[in-house]
């Protein structure tokens, strides 16, 4: 829908959605000319030249006179570019181990990041929470300008109508309320939005990643859990609840081991950082972010024991994604995590164990690497925050 295209608001109503849609649009594409937002808004020139003084007056927005050279008369064109350096927003990725965070601009540039090991205790997020108010206070701290929202991805069942953390399984959290504990305590009066690492992974990857052209997508990543997004026509999936995506937790080995979820024969149970470990006989390790790191490494390597680790884990892989393609019949499925690793060394052997799974060669599939590895999870944080401050915009 275009801006122009809004029936029934009253003018105050219709201008904060024309602001939003260009806004989204400066966003999401970058540098555009003012003719060409009026192609894709279908506003008038001059309420185009209004709103973009607007953006511009807001700090969102600046606007430049063209470099490229015109053929014929006339003025180079106007070209609108959002506010980057001081128009941000902060994003947060919470991991088992580590917490990444960084500044985001509008437009999708990473301004600079950090990531630090994750001082959890498991069962009582107060130590979690202390540490993220004290990292989000030392990184806004040096600038005069404060974010526009904070987007934070956490690993586990995020209520979509309020933020509130449900489960965190691998975290030991259960019904935190994260977005009203950090606005408490860092008294930030934007909008604070907490959604799963994984669909919010997917949602970057959709928008600016390997999916960026693809309406039908499926994401899998595999760490210490793992987690997914499925995009269907150009929409990410939430379910009612926002929990939908909850793919580690699909049974594939009834019977087999527990789950920290409670159940049993879980996907992630078969596939996740201790499976993957356990193949190379390494049983609950000291530091498994240390040991994971030497594994990865030692595929980079082409080390034989680690690629013949890979080569086991296929058939466990092939069992969730097969079960994933037939479900949502995805034109990609993309791969995130240690999967990525699996699909540039082992993926014939992958391709193949799929293939004997599967029994519906009508839904062809094309398997990729997510782009953006972990800062997936940073950027759709990002994205998330964007959307937020976007809804509020007045």
């Amino acid at each position: 829908m275009t801006a122009s295209t809004v029936q029934g608001r009253d003018p105050a109503s219709l201008r904060r959605h024309n602001l939003r849609t260009l806004l989204r649009h400066l966003h999401l594409q970058g540098a555009t000319s003012r003719v060409r937002l009026g192609e894709v808004t279908g506003l008038t020139r001059s309420t185009i030249a209004d709103l973009v003084g607007e953006l511009t007056e807001r700090g969102l927005a600046v606007e430049t006179g063209s470099s490229q050279p015109q053929s014929g008369r006339g003025r180079p064109p106007m070209i609108v570019s959002p506010r980057e350096e001081t128009a941000y927003v902060l994003a947060v990725s919470v991991d088992v181990d580590t917490i990444g965070i960084g500044r985001v601009g509008l437009g999708g540039t990473i301004l600079e990041e950090s990531e630090t090991r994750h001082e959890r205790v498991s069962g009582d997020p107060a130590a979690s929470v202390n540490q993220l108010v004290r990292l989000i206070h030392a990184e806004v701290e040096p600038f005069e300008d404060a974010p526009l929202a904070v987007g934070i991805a956490v690993p586990g069942l995020v209520r979509a109508e309020d933020g509130v953390v449900t489960r965190a399984p691998n975290l030991g959290w259960r019904k935190l309320n994260l977005a009203e504990r950090l606005r408490d305590e860092l008294r930030f009066t934007g909008p604070i939005v907490i959604g799963n690492e994984a669909r919010l992974a997917a949602l970057a990857e959709h928008r600016r990643g390997a999916g960026k052209d693809c309406a039908d997508l499926v994401y899998v990543s595999a760490g210490v859990g793992v987690g997914g997004g499925i995009v269907t026509h150009d929409r990410l999936l939430t379910g009612s609840t926002g929990y939908a995506g909850e793919v580690g937790h699909m049974i594939t080995n009834p019977g087999g081991r527990s789950c920290h979820c409670g159940g049993r024969g879980c996907w992630e149970t078969e596939i996740g950082a201790d499976a993957l470990l356990d193949q190379v006989g390494i049983v609950a390790p000291t530091n498994r972010h240390t040991a994971l790191a030497e594994l990865f490494a030692g595929a980079e390597r082409s080390d034989p024991e680690v690629l013949e680790a890979f080569r086991r884990m296929c058939t466990p892989v092939a069992v969730g994604l097969a079960n994933l393609i037939n479900v949502f019949d995805p034109r990609r499925v993309l791969l995130g995590g240690w999967l990525q690793l699996m699909l540039r060394h082992t993926g014939e052997e992958l391709r193949t164990a799929l293939d004997q799974l599967r029994g519906l060669p009508e839904l062809p599939v094309d398997l990729r690497t997510a782009r953006f590895g972990e800062q997936g999870r940073l950027l759709g944080a990002a994205e998330a925050a964007v959307s937020g401050f976007l809804a509020e915009l007045r």
